[in-house]
């Protein structure tokens, strides 16, 4: 049991020069912040002052130590911020807009591998196989057609005066009578009633 008090103390003993070595060290931070705060605002002071005493001032300055560091004054380097700007928002501009291109080739192909649409058939070939069948049927109808020849030609005798079949006379109809003496031409002919 000795150890394990032994072991305790020495815990605690030590948890106590911990958290006094990280106070100390937090309050030399602090002071050491505070004296370079006040050192710093007199070395700005001083700097003023000096620079007063040799007639420059701060604006003056800046202008100065611009053109040593890049070689162009504040306003050529104002121009060419505003120029490098554009450039790249066009740059960027561009970019975005072939990025969506991409992307949306992607989708549409991810899409077709997913699930791929049915093709859609084409009917301008049926169309053309019916025209063509249907100028064939009338080709063989057109050059089958029978010649009509003129009753008489066919005869081997020509009427002087051929009348019109619709101006023929009851008495004249080309249909002969029957033996019963009924004209089945003047008849009119019904259908069987079932």
């Amino acid at each position: 049991m000795d150890e394990v008090k032994a072991m305790t103390k020495a815990g605690e003993s030590m948890g106590k020069a911990v958290g006094t070595g990280v106070r100390s060290a937090r309050q030399g931070a602090m002071r050491a912040g505070e004296v370079c705060g006040t050192a710093g605002k007199q070395a700005a002071a001083m700097a003023e002052r000096e620079l007063a005493n040799r007639g420059v001032n701060t604006d003056e300055l800046q202008e100065k130590l611009a053109q040593r560091t890049t070689g162009m004054s504040r306003k050529q380097l104002a121009k060419r911020t505003k120029k490098a700007r554009k450039q790249w928002d066009k740059r960027t501009a561009k970019s975005r807009k072939q990025w969506a291109k991409n992307a949306a080739a992607a989708r549409k192909e991810l899409a077709a591998r997913i699930d791929p649409a049915p093709k859609k058939r084409r009917k301008w070939p049926w169309l053309l196989l019916v025209l063509a069948a249907l100028g064939a049927a009338a080709a063989v109808a057109l050059t089958r057609r029978p010649e009509e020849l003129p009753v008489a030609a066919a005869t081997g005798r020509q009427d002087p005066n051929p009348t019109p079949r619709h101006r023929l006379q009851e008495d004249d109809s080309p249909v002969p009578t029957q033996q019963d003496g009924h004209n089945p031409s003047t008849e009119k002919t019904h259908p069987p009633n079932r």
